[in-house]
């Protein structure tokens, strides 16, 4: 639904300087920021991946055999503490869950499957590749049935505050994270002691200042499963999406997002009268 905002809140300014696209990740983890001793999901992206640069055809293999089982080898920060299996029989619980094309993942606690402490994870990242079962070569063809060596970067989770987002510079079409600390929460005493299944977000998606989509209605908020936060335990709960993603219903084909504005919402609490206290995530446009 479109809306006119006339009331525009203006954050002071800082310089951004954007920096060349970079390419696509062939591999990458959510969420991130990490905490090494908390669920993580590592994703290698097969689309992204070149056969021949050391040897690997896997993604050949894949295009031809699409249905293929695909398992995890990996090296860094450690050997997984269960182990790899061997190069021509990898271990069963080393199988990738594929969740698209040519995308697969597998979800593990860091610190549990590296055994690895944090300041290790974050020093060393993750070294890994996509493989076969069998990781030799595939009769028809050419290569081995591995990717490429990958690597990853893993980043600490630092932000302690009553919400983080991270990036912390992003454009439209980049994952955000959205972590809430529901003990923090000190403003309104209606959204306390939330339950794991309380905690939902209102979005708002600018355009300029004069055009803004609601993603639902207010009133809608808490009946619209996108929009609540999976609980963490503890008391915190976190939302990771991408705003082209999520508008792209409204979006015509000229007009680009510079801002997400949202607040935390929660069945049967209303705000004080007045303004909802927006946060706002400003998005860049490096084009």
């Amino acid at each position: 639904m479109k809306k006119t905002i006339s009331n525009v809140l203006f954050i002071g300014g800082f310089l951004l300087f954007c920096s060349a696209s970079a390419s696509s990740q062939k591999v990458y983890v959510l969420p991130s920021p990490t905490d090494a001793n908390s669920e993580m999901t590592l994703f290698i992206d097969m689309n992204q991946s070149e056969d021949g640069i050391q040897n690997n055809g896997l993604s050949g293999i894949l295009d031809a055999h699409p249905d293929t089982s695909v398992f995890l080898w990996t090296w860094d920060p450690s050997n997984p503490a269960a182990g790899n299996g061997d190069w021509d029989n990898s271990a069963d619980h080393q199988e990738l869950t594929k969740v698209g094309p040519k995308l697969y993942s597998m979800t593990f606690v860091p610190s549990e499957y590296y055994g690895v402490d944090g300041p290790q994870l974050f020093s060393r990242g993750i070294s890994c590749l996509a493989k076969l079962s069998n990781g030799m070569e595939a009769e028809g063809f050419p290569f081995e049935g591995k990717s490429e060596d990958l690597h990853v970067d893993i980043i600490p989770k630092l932000c302690e505050a009553r919400i983080c987002v991270f990036p912390e510079l992003r454009e439209p079409d980049d994952y955000i994270t959205i972590t809430y600390d529901n003990n923090q929460e000190n403003l309104y005493e209606g959204l306390q002691a939330m339950g794991e299944d309380d905690c939902y977000i209102y979005v708002l998606g600018k355009v300029d200042a004069f055009t803004s989509f609601e993603y639902v209605d207010e009133s809608q908020v808490t009946q619209t499963p996108q929009l609540k936060l999976s609980s963490m335990g503890n008391g915190k709960f976190r939302s990771t999406l991408i705003p082209e993603d999520l508008f792209s219903q409204f979006l015509t084909g000229e007009e680009k997002l510079s801002e997400i504005w949202y607040y935390i919402a929660r069945e049967g609490f209303n705000y004080p009268p007045g303004p909802p206290p927006f946060e706002i995530i400003s998005l860049l446009d490096c084009e």
